[in-house]
């Protein structure tokens, strides 16, 4: 009897796993395809300040090439900063910043960027939005101290 209830349980437990099927009309969505038009997305960020918008668009932009990208991000994560006041867009827009210049960042090792090597305009655009990053109290004083001038 042992035995029937043991085959009987593999024979259950090993069955093939199916994955979903999809319906008629439907399409299988990633986590990095945008669900909306792009124009609408960008739009909703602009003018709306709608945080899914924004988080769509980021992981849109995550696929895409190195110089779209951060120039993308670092233009509508601006926006979504300085007009919305919204907090992960400032760590973004430094983020795409720091990728642009070939810069390492790790957050929250602020010890570890080291903007010594930029052009003088580049270090001054970078400590600028840090210290609005202190202003904010995204960064303490002693992250923005640390930083490698």
């Amino acid at each position: 009897m042992r035995y029937i209830i043991l085959i009987v349980f593999l024979l259950f437990s090993c069955q093939k796993k199916t994955s979903p099927q999809l319906k008629d009309n439907e399409e299988l969505v990633t986590m990095n395809q945008i669900s909306i038009d792009y124009d609408t997305l960008t739009n909703r960020v602009k003018f709306k300040g709608d945080t899914l918008a924004y988080d769509e668009l980021f992981y849109h932009l995550m696929d895409s090439d190195e110089i779209s990208r951060t120039d993308t991000l670092m233009y509508y994560s601006r926006i979504m900063a300085e007009k919305y006041n919204n907090e992960k867009a400032f760590l973004d827009y430094f983020k795409a910043f720091c990728e642009k210049n070939n810069i390492y960042i790790d957050y929250p090792h602020y010890n570890r960027l080291d903007l010594s090597r930029l052009p003088v305009n580049s270090k001054k655009e970078a400590e600028n939005w840090l210290h609005k990053m202190l202003d904010k109290k995204i960064i303490t004083e002693e992250q923005f101290n640390s930083v490698k001038r």
